[in-house]
């Protein structure tokens, strides 16, 4: 018996050690690259710009940047409103690492996508990912299908005017939620979507009128300058529909 304990003993501390050099590989990858276009974009009527004072905080854990959205909504024009009208599709080749639903508070679906890399058995912590909030998602996809890029996920979840924008985030997930606001923060880290396209994926966007990655990107440092006001004390903002936030597509 004893040297049974000693052999779970030893199988345990190299399964450990395995996970723990699992978990710096994921901490030290290189982000993933969008080499293909995630949704049909002539569709959008607009996008929000990242650091904007749109919807509600999304920041990082650290509080290293505080009061603003580092994410971007895509804005449905509203003749496609509807369950299955706008398609979203994978922005590279790889798994999905999470899929979660919380319809009460208000969470149709959402998605996450790590690069093909990715060790699948691990969840997105400290890793670079894509996700998409408010998604109906493609019934068959579950944690540790594999996708390639350009692959359907499913649609946009934006049945009404209430709903008429889905979310876009590409971040570190942490390993459990922060409260911050009056938010259940779940990041470590957060960046653009535009700083990490491909050439080919951002000039779709540019013949939408958008001349330049950082048109679509508000400064830490003209952020900190200028910060987003609470309604009451967060986390949704105030004055939303200020143009700085958008940007109009053509």
């Amino acid at each position: 018996m004893e040297k049974i304990f000693k052999i779970v003993g030893v199988f345990l501390l190299f399964l450990i050690l395995g996970l723990f050099v699992l978990f710096l590989f994921a901490r030290n990858a290189p982000p993933p690259l969008i080499i293909s276009n995630f949704t049909e974009l002539d569709k959008i009527e607009k996008i929000s710009r990242f650091r904007s004072c749109s919807g509600h905080t999304t920041v990082p854990q650290n509080r290293s940047e505080m009061k603003r959205s580092m994410k971007h909504y895509f804005w449905v024009k509203p003749e496609y409103l509807g369950s299955d009208t706008v398609e979203m599709y994978a922005p590279y080749d790889g798994f999905v690492a999470e899929v979660r639903e919380d319809r009460a508070d208000g969470l149709e679906g959402e998605i996450w996508i790590v690069p093909k890399d990715a060790f699948t058995i691990l969840p997105p912590i400290d890793r670079w990912s894509f996700s998409v909030q408010h998604i109906n998602i493609r019934e068959d996809l579950k944690r540790g299908s594999e996708v390639k890029a350009g692959e359907l996920l499913g649609y946009a979840a934006v049945d009404t005017d209430e709903r008429g924008t889905f979310d876009v985030v590409y971040a570190k997930g942490a390993p459990s939620v922060k409260e911050i606001d009056n938010w259940r923060g779940p990041f470590l880290a957060l960046d653009s979507i535009f700083n990490h396209m491909s050439d080919e994926v951002f000039q779709k966007y540019k013949d939408k009128g958008i001349a330049s990655r950082f048109d679509a990107i508000i400064s830490k440092e003209d952020r900190d300058a200028n910060p987003c006001v609470y309604k009451d004390d967060g986390p949704y903002f105030q004055n939303q529909e200020d143009p700085n936030n958008w940007i109009i597509f053509n």
